[in-house]
């Protein structure tokens, strides 16, 4: 196991930790276990977790000290502002919508994940007086960080214990800790916020829903085939205008 640098809990005496239900934040939590007296636990919920997630958070709640659980909608997010996906059409754009050009919304990942997960627990960490904020992030979930570990935006400083670690290594850690993992991690290296969300395909979530969770499989699946039938006119004009055939 890598070894861990506690030295930012003894800058701050408002601690923060973001904690989706996933694995990452759940080793964060294994790793500063005995210091959880002085650290908040956050977990949002946009009411569409899996159930083996909800069992995860439902165990970490009954142990920390301090937990802390923010609920949104994103069910309704979505029935205002259109389902997110990860191609918009020009014509789903809030600007094509007030000219007519579709009559059913669709909202980029971004914004959706943003107004439904990052800004609602960020305004309640703000307003707690949280100063730093502990995430699960690693360097191999994304390209480029868009803060690193130390940086400070909002008054908050931002702390990564896992930044360099590999998926393989998380689960390792946990298994070690005898941490109980839930079953979608044999089949994909992330847990998704919402169960039904029309984007983020690369979670790869189809299979897996459709062989433990037929009907909300379903579900997933009719939003999808609304993403095709939008971007289906947009890729049409693509490839004439590309000379594709």
């Amino acid at each position: 196991m890598r070894l861990t640098d506690y030295s930012p809990l003894d800058r701050h005496e408002k601690v923060g930790l973001s904690y989706s239900g996933g694995k990452d934040s759940r080793a964060c939590i294994q790793l500063l276990r005995n210091c959880l007296h002085e650290i908040t636990i956050y977990h949002l919920d946009t009411g569409d977790l899996l159930p083996e997630m909800r069992e995860n958070v439902s165990l970490v709640e009954a142990f920390a000290p301090r937990f802390v659980r923010i609920e949104t909608n994103v069910t309704e997010w979505i029935a205002a502002n259109g389902l997110p996906t990860d191609l918009m059409p020009y014509s789903h754009h809030p600007v094509g919508r007030l000219m007519g050009e579709a009559k059913r919304a669709l909202s980029s990942r971004y914004d959706c994940c943003y107004a439904n997960l990052m800004l609602p627990l960020y305004e309640r960490m703000r307003d707690d007086g949280i100063t730093l904020l502990i995430r699960g992030t690693k360097r191999v979930d994304m390209p480029r960080l868009p803060v690193m570990s130390g940086g400070v935006e909002g008054g908050m400083e931002l702390w990564l214990p896992v930044l360099d670690w590999t998926h393989q290594e998380v689960l390792d850690y946990l298994r070690s800790e005898n941490v109980p993992l839930p079953r979608l991690y044999d089949h994909m290296h992330g847990s998704p916020d919402c169960a039904r969300c029309s984007a983020w395909w690369s979670e790869g979530r189809a299979a897996y829903l459709k062989e433990h969770y037929p009907e909300v499989w379903a579900d997933y699946d009719a939003r999808l085939q609304v993403i095709i039938d939008a971007i289906a006119p947009s890729l049409a004009r693509l490839r004439r205008e590309a000379g594709v055939t």
